[in-house]
């Protein structure tokens, strides 16, 4: 008998939800159309969409363009590792320890009411101006949403799988990597993708606080200078680059979502 429930993968519905995400890009391509038609040119602060490309094309003829992108794409991405790693293991070690969580709870829940474009010039004094500095800011001002994210997951394992661990006389280890890691897995991406935004904000403004080689900094510049077709220019590339990411992060999350171990008979 077949089951009328289940639905290969690529089925129209599965392609329709993938493809969901670029039809809600419509309306903003709409605009930026209706923007380059209808825009005046004589207005300084709301230049034309096309004149943003001209502005981003000689600043890459400045050879500025390239290496600000560089230097943003390398602290961003490795702030958003650090980010998922230090939040998903703090999150299983409180979530899996109650002594633990009541000792250290109420500062993390201090620090995860504070804003965290409050908290990067705080950081930024404490850590110093320097470009190093800005992968520790973006790291202990953003990794939030996947600890807690992590922290909640951890909390909710089934006892059974933890019991079943100890039937099999699993290490300590062998328990984390088999038992404790997969089930949060879902929660490490769902925080990642919460936290891809934050991280992309926080380092444009450490660029922007300390003048460290970055969009930021170019940002700041341009802002500072009356170049308002650079700045949205720069405003734009960024926020694709936020979008390219969180969409690779929300596939991967569809692969997570969708594997089933196969069950006999079933």
């Amino acid at each position: 008998m077949t089951d009328a429930s289940r639905q290969p993968a690529n089925t129209p519905a599965s392609q329709d939800r993938g493809a969901a995400p670029l039809r809600g890009l419509l309306p903003l391509l709409l605009g930026l159309a209706l923007w380059q038609i209808f825009g005046s040119r004589e207005v300084p602060y709301f230049p034309p969409p096309l004149d943003w490309v001209k502005s981003l094309d000689t600043l890459r003829g400045a050879g500025r363009l390239w290496p600000a992108l560089e230097t943003t794409l390398t602290s961003f991405f490795a702030a958003l590792l650090l980010s998922v790693v230090f939040g998903s293991m703090l999150g299983i070690l409180l979530g899996r320890s109650v002594l633990l969580d009541r000792l250290l709870g109420p500062a993390l829940e201090f620090g995860r009411t504070m804003p965290a474009g409050a908290l990067v010039p705080v950081a930024v004094l404490i850590m110093g101006y320097t470009e190093s500095s800005t992968l520790s800011v973006v790291t202990v001002t953003s990794f939030w949403p996947i600890f807690l994210n992590v922290r909640s997951a951890a909390r909710r394992i089934s006892q059974d799988r933890l019991d079943t661990a100890r039937v099999f006389r699993l290490s300590w280890w062998a328990t984390q990597r088999k038992i404790v890691l997969p089930s949060v897995l879902p929660s490490i991406q769902l925080g990642a993708q919460l936290a891809t935004p934050v991280v992309l904000i926080i380092v444009l403004l450490v660029e922007i606080l300390t003048q460290a080689s970055g969009i930021g900094r170019e940002i700041a510049l341009a802002q500072s200078t009356f170049r308002s077709a650079t700045v949205y220019g720069l405003v734009a590339l960024t926020g694709t680059l936020g979008l390219v990411v969180n969409s690779a992060i929300s596939w991967t999350g569809r692969l997570i979502r969708n594997y089933q171990p196969s069950v006999p008979g079933g």
